[in-house]
């Protein structure tokens, strides 16, 4: 098994381990989580997206959320037993096609043009898990899938004092990366909140692909 083979295996692994357990984030009874989610659908209102890619669905708690936006909706997650769970909560099967893959391995033009890519609570892991680089070609393969004018919605929560997978420097790296690619900055808001007593930012950023014949104007 190669070195890559064996990080794909490990947080495949990882990952199984926390759904088993149940909802490892208390996506489906939180306040939190419920006020964090709102506000990202509140961001991409306001017009209808016939393709959607989501990045890290989990048990697909923000993927109904989007369904009411969204024509089709390809929602990807690392973790069977994740996608198992959204199928199993999810009612309207034809709108959402769940799909277990790692994002690093998938091939987002084979679903393109897409109309909007959601990619919440997922980057730290992979920027933790792989070089930087895999993650700037990760970025690059997005944008190219991107429909000209679609958006993409990049959130991920900061936190200063327990975890360096959110310190805010580099989440702004992140996000950063995305107009490095190609795309710009349509609207952009902090969301601030408490969870479990800890105290988080979500920095939510909606980029947008600039139309053809715009691009790097």
């Amino acid at each position: 098994m190669t070195e890559r083979e064996l990080v794909d295996q490990k947080i495949r692994d990882f990952m199984d381990g926390l759904w088993e357990r149940g909802d490892p984030w208390d996506l489906e009874n939180s306040v939190y989580e419920r006020d964090r989610c709102l506000q990202l659908v509140e961001m991409i209102k306001g017009r209808r997206y016939p393709r959607v890619l989501e990045i890290g669905c989990g048990a697909g708690y923000l993927t109904r959320m989007l369904a009411a936006h969204a024509d089709h909706i390809v929602a990807l997650d690392i973790s069977q037993t994740a996608i198992d769970r959204a199928r199993s909560l999810t009612t309207s099967q034809a709108q959402a096609d769940f799909r277990v893959g790692n994002v690093m391995e998938y091939k987002p033009q084979v679903d393109g043009p897409l109309d909007l890519i959601v990619f919440t609570e997922t980057i730290c892991y992979l920027g933790w898990l792989y070089p930087m680089f895999d993650v700037a070609w990760l970025a690059v393969q997005l944008f190219d899938a991107t429909r000209s004018g679609g958006r993409l919605m990049l959130a991920n929560s900061m936190d200063e004092s327990e975890d360096w997978l959110l310190r805010p420097w580099i989440i702004r790296t992140y996000r950063d990366l995305f107009v490095n690619v190609g795309y710009t900055i349509e609207s952009e808001k902090i969301h601030r909140a408490t969870k479990r007593g800890v105290e988080f930012e979500v920095l939510m950023t909606l980029y947008c692909k600039p139309e053809e014949g715009k691009l790097g104007k």
